[in-house]
């Protein structure tokens, strides 16, 4: 009985699942029936989708978004080679009007043009860094007199000997308080080694608390002149730039268009001058001068100044910045990156540390050249000079920096 009990629950069983899978096999029969030919079909996103894609992956890859969108340029139109960009659709093609490409439509493809306008990102300059320590000097007190006395002597030489030119000489020892000069107090026209001062006002108002140099200001074409003697002639109209690289760019590279959107941002220009006639201690620089020049010609104007009211703007520099040194490293650092490859700068070694702003003139034959020299000895060294060439002029100034390099060398042989 039992085994005839288990044969008929294996019948069972095995009756139970032909009956489902017969089940099974008729249901997908209907689903077939039902959706014939949609199976094998394979769906592809459409080339044409509107959806934007990209391949930057990485957010700190992606273009800046702060850009000002332009319609295609005008040939006419004045903009920055070096910040200009034209980007083109992947898509699209350059195909003659009417080819098969352009699918007959004669459409020219679409070009962007864009130019950014925002402040560009001055964090990655290096700043110069001054001497902590000056080596002692290795010759004796009298032995230092009498160098000194023969540096005097062969200034006044030099000078006297050229007599075609115009010649201003100032020197000062920031260590020993050494300091002469020959027409140190005479007048020159000193085109933008004036900018020293006018920067270190920008800066002492900014150490005052009452300027931020982190204030923006667009630039302007309105800003060159004919005689501008600047870099940014290239630049956009609405390039911004912060005040603190107008007043880098004034005083490394004497671009005098950067100098007057810093004045422009700094207030009322009489009053400004009324504070760089203080700073004067010798020539009155908004006063009317009086000179022979170095032609023997009559002049008379204002905006002069002299070697030794130059040399002292560099002085007050030194000792500001040796107070105050984060407040005034900015202007460090635009100093002693400016080209020295002409003027006093070429007249001592190129791993001597030169602070310096040069001027020209060419109306008036003026060089002018001051700076502060940082070899064994921290000194202060201003040349101005009238000739009938700037070569001329500019081979004086390397000769008389040469001699004082010359002396303070000899005093730390």
């Amino acid at each position: 009985m039992i085994i005839r009990g288990i044969v008929a629950g294996v019948v069972l069983l095995i009756v139970g699942f032909a009956i489902f899978f017969r089940y099974i096999l008729s249901l997908k029969k209907d689903i077939d029936s039902e959706f014939t030919g949609t199976s094998a079909t394979t769906v592809r996103p459409s080339s044409e989708s509107t959806e934007p894609t990209s391949d930057v992956t990485d957010p700190s890859e992606t273009p800046a978004s702060n850009t000002e969108t332009l319609p295609p340029s005008d040939p006419s139109t004045d903009t920055d080679p070096g910040t200009t960009t034209e980007t083109q659709d992947p898509e699209a093609t350059t195909a003659p009007e009417g080819s098969e490409g352009s699918e007959g439509t004669g459409e020219d493809t679409t070009t962007t043009t864009t130019v950014n306008l925002l402040p560009d990102d001055w964090s990655d300059r290096p700043s110069v860094l001054l001497p902590t320590k000056y080596p002692l000097q290795t010759v004796t007190h009298s032995e230092r007199d009498q160098s000194y006395t023969s540096l005097k002597h062969a200034v006044k030489q030099y000078i006297q000997e050229h007599e075609n030119a115009r010649i201003g000489f100032y020197y000062i020892n920031l260590n020993t308080k050494e300091a002469f000069g020959y027409n140190e107090s005479q007048p020159f026209v000193v085109g933008s080694s004036i900018y020293l001062p006018l920067t270190m006002m920008l800066y002492d108002d900014v150490r005052a608390g009452t300027r931020s140099l982190d204030v923006a200001l667009a630039f302007q074409k309105s800003n060159l002149s004919s005689e501008t003697s600047s870099k940014m002639k290239e630049v956009p109209d609405g390039k911004q730039f912060f005040l603190y690289q107008l007043a880098y760019l004034a005083l490394c590279d004497g671009d005098s268009a950067a100098m007057n959107m810093v004045l422009g941002q700094m207030g009322d220009s009489e009053e400004l001058m009324e504070r760089l006639a203080r700073m004067c201690s010798c020539i009155d620089y908004t006063s009317v001068q009086n000179y022979s020049d170095y032609s023997g010609k009559q002049q008379s104007g204002d905006h002069r100044s002299s070697a030794y009211d130059l040399a002292n703007f560099a002085e007050d520099l030194y000792w500001r910045y040796m107070s105050y040194p984060d407040d005034y490293q900015d202007l460090i650092d635009a100093l002693g990156n400016a080209d020295r490859t002409t003027g006093i700068g070429s007249g001592i070694p190129s791993d001597v540390l030169f602070l310096h702003r040069s001027g020209t003139n060419t109306d008036f034959h003026s060089e002018s050249d001051v700076g502060i020299m940082l070899g064994a000895e921290p000194v202060v060294v201003c040349v101005t000079v009238e000739a009938a060439t700037p070569a001329e002029a500019k081979e004086i100034q390397a000769a008389l920096g040469a001699l004082v390099y010359n002396f303070i060398s000899y005093c730390h042989a």
